[in-house]
């Protein structure tokens, strides 16, 4: 157990590195909404007292978030109609009346709105929100302001920016500091040193375009800023309050605005509770209702003294996680830590390059619609593409709101065609579906018939919900005609939160059912004219298959959701393994290779990875330790005081590696003997213990069949060494 006084520091810790994610966030989405920056830090405060006093959600980051950005910018130039600040105090009052509507949403138990939308369409309207913003902020990013407002007008204008640079219309400094910024924002989350895990990339940009401004004007040749190139604060705190106008309270524009803002607030809030949920380690349920009706009431506050709309954000929510935090407390210390920044260094923060923050949205747009997205959404299968690109061009070319329900309307007519039954699919669409019974103490049977689909899935959740998650449950589609993506990636989440609380949820009943692809969360259709593909192998996998015959080792390419082995290391704490795929191991069973695909949580919110790794059983039970490859900051950090467990008998080995671990004494008779010696002579990878196994791999990806071939013979030695 966490004492009280350890939870109060981690929240400290928590809450302190997170307010150094905001900051340039807050500032940098206040900007890019077409507001003061200060409207961002407004926001951001207001969200974190208001959500600590209101909420539920105990590791959620309120603020200011990506999806309302470009309906902000929107709505101040058809609002001001030409006056910025016209359109800003409008636009206060538009985002003070989205919050009223927000709060009748929660008085209302709207929260269940975060289950009706189909997922290919909220990933299809995110990326064109991110494709928006990247649009806009890559003019900025280069020292120019950009003269059009769609994303394909302003994708078109970017050879016009170039050639402004080229003729010395864009400063010098202002690009400079752009393209480096950005080119830093991609490299220094992949440098593995301590100091650019700890300290996000965002920081080290924002701490660089400072330095720069400050160091400029004492070096005569180097090219200096103007002061229409750098953040704007005003000299009076006070100065930064604007009241809302109502005035434009008659005018159709303003209620469609007020509406839509509420409405993506509220879905891009609920969406990211649900996520963070997820990840709890204490696999906490939040109170969607609670939420919202916190979250109106912090956007009402917000908008009272100039901020933005308040939102669940799911990045800086991650960082909050991932940095030790344990309850809300973490994010009112974030808001508050906010304030005393701007309180005590207002000055300073007037050097922050606006070519700096444009560098950061860039990339945050940039990880929203990335070609990783189109390709993830590829592995669902063709009809999650089609519908996921159709919601992302239809958003690009109207609107948020239109966006995500055409997204919908699509989906649900595309589902129509492939049952092919018009009435047949109206009439199960709103008839009762699922039955749940106690077959015996603690172990239920809930079967699903007809279809399951993104609409209907509210009766399923309430029946999984009756089930503590302690309990076994057992998920029977067997009687279903149809299973799209979203109920499927809905179940998984169930799974995970039943397995982290010792309980288990196993599917059966779809073996009758055709997936869309090979992705163990495809759409499920009926099977017909489509031939089963099941059996097809890759190039790799046949070549594994071959290597395996050649060594008589046991393959299986098939996807197994069996991985409670790999969950008991530290590694997988925070990470969901959906499956493992293309598994090798020898008639012993002295170690087994396999493909992992699991769900990673970073800055920007979750990725899906696929990794080669060794899982191998130790013969007798040791100390928990990691040993890594020993880089040039981690013998700085050792000459500085953090301990590193060596071995003065075997110098090269201490000073190749890096040998971590609490039970020092034990870990060091486990490497007393040939182990030494024998990993001194092979090729380095990461190793961790749990104690009572190993997790061994080189790198987050997928190996090559020669990587392979090495990572075995690398088992196939160390087990021979551990049984001496």
């Amino acid at each position: 157990m966490i004492s009280k006084p350890q939870q109060i520091a981690q929240n400290l810790q928590s809450g302190l590195v997170v307010s150094l994610v905001a900051l340039p966030l807050s500032f940098g989405l206040a900007l890019a909404s077409g507001v003061p920056p200060m409207a961002g830090i407004i926001a951001t405060v207001a969200g974190a007292i208001f959500f600590f006093l209101f909420g539920s959600s105990r590791l959620i980051i309120a603020g200011p978030g990506n999806g309302l950005v470009v309906l902000s910018l929107y709505a101040v130039g058809v609002l001001g109609q030409g006056d910025a600040f016209l359109g800003y105090q409008l636009l206060l009052g538009a985002i003070f009346t989205s919050g009223v509507f927000i709060l009748l949403m929660g008085l209302f138990r709207f929260g269940v709105l975060s289950e009706l939308f189909p997922a290919a369409a909220i990933r299809g309207m995110l990326a064109a929100i991110g494709l928006i913003i990247l649009s806009r902020q890559l003019h900025i990013l280069l020292g120019v302001n950009p003269e059009s407002s769609g994303a394909f007008q302003l994708l078109a204008e970017i050879p016009h920016t170039v050639h402004l640079i080229r003729i010395g219309e864009s400063p010098v400094a202002a690009y400079a500091l752009g393209i480096v910024s950005l080119i830093l924002l991609f490299i220094l989350p992949n440098i593995k040193l301590w100091i650019f895990q700890k300290i996000p990339a965002p920081i080290w940009v924002l701490a660089l375009g400072i330095a720069y401004t400050y160091l400029a004007p004492h070096f005569g040749n180097w090219p200096q800023l103007a002061d229409e190139k750098l953040i704007n604060l005003p000299a009076n705190i006070q100065d930064a309050f604007v009241w809302p106008s109502f005035g434009a309270w008659t005018n159709g524009s303003f209620w469609t605005i007020s509406l839509s803002l509420a409405f993506i607030a509220a879905v891009e809030s609920l969406l990211s509770v649900k996520a963070i949920d997820k990840l709890d380690p204490e696999q906490r349920r939040s109170n969607a209702n609670k939420d919202l009706r916190a979250l109106g009431l912090a956007t009402m506050a917000s908008s009272m003294v100039g901020g933005l709309n308040v939102v669940a954000v799911i990045a800086r929510s991650s960082v909050n996680l991932n940095n030790g935090a344990s309850n809300a407390y973490s994010n009112l210390f974030h808001g508050l830590f906010l304030a005393l920044f701007l309180a005590l260094f207002s000055t300073q923060l007037e050097h922050i390059p606006l070519a700096v923050l444009a560098a950061i949205l860039v990339h945050t747009g940039y990880k929203l619609t990335a070609p990783s997205q189109f390709r993830a959404m590829k592995e669902l299968g063709r009809d999650e593409l089609i519908l996921f690109i159709l919601t992302y061009l239809i958003t690009l070319l109207s609107n948020l709101i239109i966006g995500i329900l055409s997204g919908m309307l699509i989906t649900l007519v595309y589902q129509l065609i492939t049952l092919g039954k018009g009435t047949y699919f109206f009439r199960t669409l709103f008839r009762p579906n699922v039955l749940l019974f106690e077959e015996q103490s603690h172990k239920y049977h809930l079967s699903v018939k007809s279809m399951s689909n993104f609409l209907n899935y509210i009766r399923l959740k309430t029946q999984i919900d009756t089930v503590e998650p302690e309990a076994e449950l057992i998920l029977d589609f067997s009687l279903a005609h149809y299973v799209d993506h979203s109920v499927l990636e809905h179940v998984q989440q169930y799974r995970n939160r039943f397995e982290t609380a010792g309980g288990s949820l196993e599917i059966i009943g779809l073996d009758d059912l055709y997936p869309s692809s090979s992705h163990p969360l495809s759409n499920r259709k009926p099977r017909g004219e489509k031939r089963d593909q099941k059996g097809k192998l890759s190039k790799r996998q046949k070549l594994l298959r071959l290597y395996a015959a050649e060594h008589n080792y046991r393959f299986s390419h098939y996807e197994v959701v069996e991985y409670a082995e790999f969950k008991a290391f530290e590694y997988f704490k925070s990470k969901f393994i959906h499956l493992l795929r293309n598994r090798l191991e020898p008639p012993d069973k002295s170690w087994l290779w396999t493909d992992i695909h699991f769900e990673d949580n970073d800055f920007y919110g979750n990725a899906l990875r696929h990794a080669s790794m060794l899982y191998v059983p130790l013969p007798k039970k040791t100390a928990p330790f990691v040993l890594d490859q020993e880089r040039l900051l981690d013998r700085v950090a050792h000459l500085a005081g953090f301990k590193d467990i060596n071995f003065e008998l075997h110098p090269d080995f201490s000073q190749r590696f890096k040998l971590k671990g609490e039970q020092v004494k034990e870990i060091r008779s486990f490497f007393n003997g040939g182990l030494i010696s024998f990993l001194e002579g092979q090729k380095q990878y990461h190793i961790e213990c749990n104690g009572d196994a190993l997790l061994i791999f080189s790198k987050e990806r997928v190996a090559t069949v020669s990587e392979i071939k090495q990572m075995v013979n690398f088992a196939e030695q160390l087990t021979e060494v551990l049984k001496k």
